[in-house]
């Protein structure tokens, strides 16, 4: 008989002690406790308006999910497969316990074959994460890590303890399917699928394991009019070469070419009892390593072709990871891909994403960095941990390892980086703290089940020194000028690859006042204040204010512009520095891209989908053609990131602080295809000692335009914000013509300050010239909203000018 699979999600209970009593609820699967409590109305959803407090009694809550499952008819073996267990689980069936497991990140499988003749009554118990944990940090002594928490004793999803970005949910469930799996002849466990290219040829290995009398096995690729077929043993692990196949290329390169891979288990009689399919791109994958000078590079290359990573840092998006479905995962990605995107790094604090995910990323051309699941923690190694990881891994490594934009691996985030630098020797007392996990479990399961992808220890990571901070190799993180400085220091590194770097802002007007259920953002208030995660955030954002701005903002529409204003900047500079650096740097990572809650963090799109000024400010920065004022001197830099070259007329404009338009110049520029250039103010302006003035720089070539004021101190005056207004509504979509009546900065339109739902502006942050004028488009999600922000267009339009005056 062929293996039949059948989902198992009807009919579940979830019963829990409350503070009201011992109650039972409905429960879905996949779910968790928390998601069942919001559907059955007792707590608030924390992704909208819920609060932390009135769900903190959860996190102590042990819990029990119970079904019964109908009797089957039929011979064979029978098997209960549990994909996702989060996280400390004790799974019974007819009252004798089958399985104990803690770790949310794998499967476990079960046999019922002696009980699925009758009805099943199943039922999984789940420990509460926070006791136990507290628990083992008692016994085991103290593990360090930044936060209050002690997430890091067993393998649960880091984040679900709080983080700087996001809320402490701590929950339980069963949040992945189960799969009743019925077989005689045998059966697929594993089949794990890379590609590479060697030598110029594409290569396929393929790997299987498996139970049964049948060991037949055969594997078909296909796609784009080629065909390649074999057979071979289960059990084997064999590469086979498919020579005139095409290659899957990042986007910019090429096409990103899929070909369907189909695995069988074939019977005595050559019939199919068991299947997988999976998709597969042939590249192969290296990275750069080449010194120059005392530096080293660190780059990946893709088909031997550098890939400057224009990236950006991915988190849960959702505090319930089972929630995000494939058109979430698609919107976001394709978001993404709208902005020039061509690098994710999947954070390892969070989860290995869905395969949704990786398909999305395989489908466009855009390269995934996967961390491990360690995060900015000393993890106890005990055998039983030794034991969890490693299996961890190896099922993580052959799910996702046929995915042709996984193209790196990473031990973790920042754990390396803790020990050397976050104080923890002296608690840890000289125990071990995972570093073997780093160096030993992770790197022989990928020789075991992978072989294809470069991987790194951790990230930041040094390739030259042992000090994994050290600028002059791998991979950076740069928190500093959040945490200390302006943006500006961003300009004063020259880091290999930057991987973690943001500033910290305010999500969308709409989805931070609906969260806590008031119609104005106060800074000072408590409510607000919640859901500012970062250490010392409110007094950061507030610092970075002081250092832009010589007025005070504390409240309302000019605080929320002002704090987005600065986020924006921010991220402009540090990108555009980072890139002007092609030569040196050959990546960029930005802290954050999405957020799984309404939330004052780094992300450039909150947890609603709405742009923040900062997306604006990324999109500008990863064009592949980019015009940037650098540094204190603020020398010109133009770069061309595509395979023509960029033939156009530079016009440059030296602004006074009251908008008065000194001089302007011309010249007409040609830069090479993949280059840069640069110049110094003294070669393109006239006017001598521009440093000595209060004023703006604005630069254009073809429809790539930048401004920056000449300063870096908090600007004390700007003309008025004198702008007209012409609007039109059509359907859903608000037309709106401004035009500049005098010099114009940072010009934005804030339509979630009014709209009821979701709402795209099609420019912001916009500098115009005395008489220019542009056209911004508003798209809202109904007639309703559209009027009510054409309505409200003069209120809602803001700009530097605005704010100064």
């Amino acid at each position: 008989m062929k293996v039949v699979r059948r989902s198992v999600t009807e009919g579940f209970s979830l019963a829990l002690d409350t503070p009201q009593g011992h109650k039972t609820f409905p429960a879905s699967v996949p779910g968790s406790i928390h998601t069942d409590l919001i559907a059955s109305g007792v707590i608030g959803d924390i992704r909208i308006n819920g609060t932390e407090a009135e769900q903190e009694w959860i996190r102590s809550a042990d819990s029990v999910y119970s079904a019964q499952i109908p009797a089957r008819s039929g011979g064979g073996k029978y098997e209960l497969k549990f994909d996702g267990l989060d996280t400390l689980a004790t799974v019974s069936v007819n009252g004798a316990v089958k399985l104990q497991s803690e770790n949310m990140h794998r499967a476990y499988s079960i046999d019922v074959t002696d009980v699925a003749s009758g009805a099943m009554d199943l039922k999984v118990e789940f420990k509460a994460p926070l006791p136990e944990a507290l628990k083992r940090q008692d016994e085991m002594g103290k593990y360090p890590n930044p936060y209050d928490m002690p997430y890091n004793y067993f393998r649960k999803m880091a984040c679900s303890f709080g983080w700087d970005w996001g809320p402490i949910t701590v929950t339980s469930g069963i949040w992945k399917p189960i799969w009743l799996m019925q077989w005689d002849e045998g059966i697929l466990d594993e089949v794990g699928v890379v590609a590479d290219v060697v030598g110029g040829v594409p290569q396929l290995r393929v790997r299987t394991v498996g139970r049964g009398s049948a060991t037949a096995v055969s594997v078909r690729i296909s796609g784009h009019g080629k065909e390649k077929s074999f057979t071979t043993t289960l059990g084997s692990d064999e590469v086979i070469n498919c020579e005139g196949f095409e290659l899957w290329h990042p986007r910019g390169f090429g096409e990103a070419t899929l070909y369907s891979v189909e695995v069988a288990l074939l019977n005595a009689a050559g019939e199919v009892i068991d299947e997988v399919s999976k998709r597969v791109g042939f590249r192969h994958v290296s990275l750069d390593q080449s010194n120059f000078g005392d530096r080293q590079m660190f780059a990946i290359c893709v088909n031997g072709k550098r890939v400057w990573a224009k990236g950006v840092n991915w988190i849960p998006d959702d505090p319930f990871p089972h929630r995000v479905s494939k058109e979430q995962y698609a919107q976001k990605i394709h978001d993404l891909y709208s902005v020039e995107v061509n690098a994710i790094r999947v954070w390892g604090g969070g989860i290995y994403e869905s395969d949704d995910f990786y398909d999305l990323c395989d489908e466009l051309g855009i390269i995934v960095w996967q961390d491990f699941l360690f995060a900015c923690a000393a993890y106890p190694e005990t055998p039983a941990m030794f034991e969890e990881v490693a299996d961890e891994a190896h099922q993580a490594i052959t799910r996702l390892g046929s995915h042709a934009s996984l193209v790196m691996w990473c031990g973790g985030n920042e754990c390396i980086e803790g020990f050397q630098h976050w104080g923890w020797q002296e608690p840890l007392a000289g125990k071990a703290w995972g570093l073997n996990f780093y160096l030993d479990t992770l790197p022989t399961a990928l020789a075991a089940f992978d072989g294809s992808r470069p991987y790194i220890p951790g990230s930041p990571f040094s390739t030259l020194k042992e000090d994994v901070k050290d600028f002059s190799s791998g991979t950076n993180h740069i928190w500093d000028v959040w945490n200390d400085t302006g943006y500006q220091r961003y300009e004063e590194y020259s880091p290999s690859f930057s991987a973690e770097f943001g500033y910290n802002g305010p999500g969308s007007w709409r989805t931070l006042t609906k969260a806590i259920g008031k119609a104005n953002l106060d800074s000072a208030d408590s409510d607000l204040a919640t859901h500012q995660k970062a250490f010392f955030g409110m007094d950061k954002v507030a610092n970075g204010l002081v250092r832009e701005f010589s007025k005070q903002f504390t409240q309302g529409p000019a605080w929320y512009f002002a704090a987005q204003l600065v986020q924006a900047r921010a991220v402009e500079v540090g990108l555009k520095h980072f890139r002007s650096q092609y030569e040196t740097c050959s990546g960029s990572v930005l802290w954050q891209y999405n957020d799984m809650w309404p939330a004052i963090s780094w992300a450039v799109l909150d947890s609603a989908s709405s742009r923040k000024l900062s997306w604006y400010a990324m999109r500008e920065a990863y064009r592949p053609q980019v015009l940037h004022f650098s540094g204190v001197e603020r020398k010109l830099i133009l770069i061309n990131d595509t395979d023509a070259p960029w033939h156009d007329m530079l016009n440059l404009h030296l602004v006074g602080k009251n908008g008065e338009v000194i001089e302007q110049s011309s010249r007409e520029v040609v830069l090479a295809p993949r280059s840069q250039a640069s110049y110094e103010l003294g070669e393109v302006f006239k006017t001598s000692d521009i440093a000595a003035i209060d004023g703006y720089l604005v630069a254009e070539l073809g429809e790539i335009r930048t401004a920056r004021r000449i300063w870096d101190a908090a600007v004390q005056e700007v003309c008025g914000h004198n702008v007209a207004l012409v609007e039109r509504v059509e359907g859903k979509q608000v037309q709106v013509l401004v035009q500049a009546e005098c010099f114009i900065h940072e010009l934005s339109i804030l339509p979630e300050l009014v709209a009821a739902d979701r709402v795209t502006v099609s420019v912001e942050r916009v500098t115009l010239l005395p008489g220019e004028s542009i056209n911004v488009v508003i798209d809202c999600s109904s007639n309703e909203d559209a009027q009510l922000v054409a309505a409200k267009i003069e209120e809602i339009t803001w700009s530097l000018n605005r704010l100064m005056n």
